[in-house]
């Protein structure tokens, strides 16, 4: 004869019933909140001071005419692009704004593990485009932030995502710092950079040669991991090998 439950064993076994059903219950309002809930895209005619999705999707449209793999012409457009873009964020920049823009060409060579193996890479004249945007009254040294994204696309692909879906957004919020006529505390440093598919290189280039790199306090690099999904939007790396 199998044993029947006292009625506290019942109320017991209710109670964690009831607790398992608001677990659930909480989880799905959670998972709806912070995974299905996102922020209203703005159209083109947004206000200027705000960031646009549809603004920045134009700048990935015109990246991705072509392809912008190392050796393409394509490459070579769209660094045009982005440079004639960073000059007319500096030409709309207010008196406040000290916006310097270079392009810059690197040279240099590295080892690194590869399967198992240690390999040496050398390159030449990889480009970068770099704009530095701070108040007039900053110190050339004082600390800035280092905002870095890649304009080179994979083989194979017109390269929307990885990364002209990067590019675009760093244009994007180089534009709304100007036209909203906040003028940053600590120098920003916007990092475009060639030959990232190919190991990294043009990043190389830039954090072992230029000048700006000593004043690096810290360092946002955009990426296309967030093309999976909100759940892989950001992360951080804590290693020091990782800058």
């Amino acid at each position: 004869m199998a044993p029947r439950l006292s009625p506290g064993d019942a109320t017991g076994f209710k109670l964690l019933f009831l607790l398992a059903a608001l677990y659930g219950l909480m989880s799905v309002l959670v998972y709806s909140v912070l995974h299905m809930k996102f922020i209203t895209p703005l159209a083109v005619e947004a206000p200027p001071d705000r960031f646009s999705e549809a603004r920045a999707v134009e700048h990935v449209r015109a990246l991705t005419r072509t392809g912008r793999q190392e050796g393409r012409p394509g490459l070579r457009e769209a660094a045009n692009y982005i440079r004639t873009e960073l000059e007319a964020i500096r030409g709309r920049s207010g008196s406040g704004y000290r916006i310097e823009i270079e392009e810059t060409a690197v040279n240099g060579s590295f080892n690194m593990m590869f399967l198992g193996h240690s390999i040496s890479l050398g390159y030449r004249n990889h480009t970068n485009l770099i704009m530095r945007m701070s108040s007039v009254d900053s110190p050339s040294d004082d600390a800035s932030v280092l905002i870095n994204g890649h304009f080179d696309s994979p083989l194979g692909s017109v390269g929307a995502g990885d990364c002209g879906s990067c590019v675009a957004s760093m244009l994007e919020v180089a534009r709304v710092i100007v036209d909203s006529g906040w003028i940053p505390p600590r120098p920003i440093i916007f990092l475009f950079n060639g030959a990232e598919e190919l190991f990294m290189l043009a990043a190389h280039g830039f954090m072992t040669t230029h000048e700006w790199r000593h004043s690096i306090g810290a360092s946002i690099n955009v990426e296309a991991s967030g093309t999976g999904g909100p759940g892989r939007i950001s992360y951080q790396l804590l290693s020091q090998l990782a800058v």
